[in-house]
């Protein structure tokens, strides 16, 4: 496999700052058994490794917070650097800067350099009902809203409606109506026709 700026700026900086581990921790934090991490956190996660041990490597030993807003203002382009900040440590922050990297390395990283797949998130039929279930109840509460709303304003003639959102499956094989939750619950036209064509 060709080298990538990518591969040489990942396991370069590991080696540099004697972070050999840390291409195994970012495959694990992303496809692991753990709570998954992305690739911003596990960039960030990255440049903190990094800045700690610059700055231990210098006799400087901050709380991670503290370390964390280091690495946080170095990563910003625009952000000063704080160099002073550490009196008579020898703490080259520029380097530093030069060494951290973006959520777009580590992915090209782990998806190029490591070929790692990020497995797709599968939902269960139940869990996608779920989902449209919450869609159509969200909807409802934005058409309520805005219909008192209007009313308010005098747009629209009160007293406010009733207001339901649902959506209606048609079967095309005995043209039976059905809730689409019931439809998609049952896996089929409910309709006790259909059932006895099948």
């Amino acid at each position: 496999m060709s080298e990538t700026p990518q591969q040489q700026k990942i396991e370069r900086v590991a080696q540099k700052y004697g972070l050999e581990e840390v291409g195994d921790e970012l495959v694990t934090y992303w496809v692991g058994d753990g709570p998954d991490k992305s690739v911003r956190e596990l960039a960030e996660y990255v440049n903190f490794r990094v800045t700690d041990t610059a700055l231990r490597n210098a006799g400087v030993i901050l709380d991670r917070e503290v370390v964390e807003s280091i690495a946080e203002k170095l990563s910003a382009s625009d952000a000063p650097l704080t160099e002073t900040e550490f009196g008579d440590h020898d703490v080259d922050l520029s380097a530093v800067k030069t060494d951290l990297v973006t959520y777009q390395t580590v992915y090209t990283y782990l998806r190029e350099v490591r070929d790692i797949e990020y497995p797709e998130t599968v939902q269960t039929k139940s869990q996608r009902i779920d989902d449209l279930r919450n869609l159509h109840g969200r909807v409802a509460k934005v058409s309520r809203d805005t219909t008192t709303q209007l009313i308010q304003q005098g747009d629209v003639d009160g007293p406010a409606p009733r207001i339901e959102v649902d959506a209606t499956a048609l079967c095309l094989d005995c043209q039976t109506e059905t809730d689409l939750l019931i439809y998609l619950h049952n896996g089929s036209c409910p309709s006790p026709e259909c059932r006895n064509n099948v």
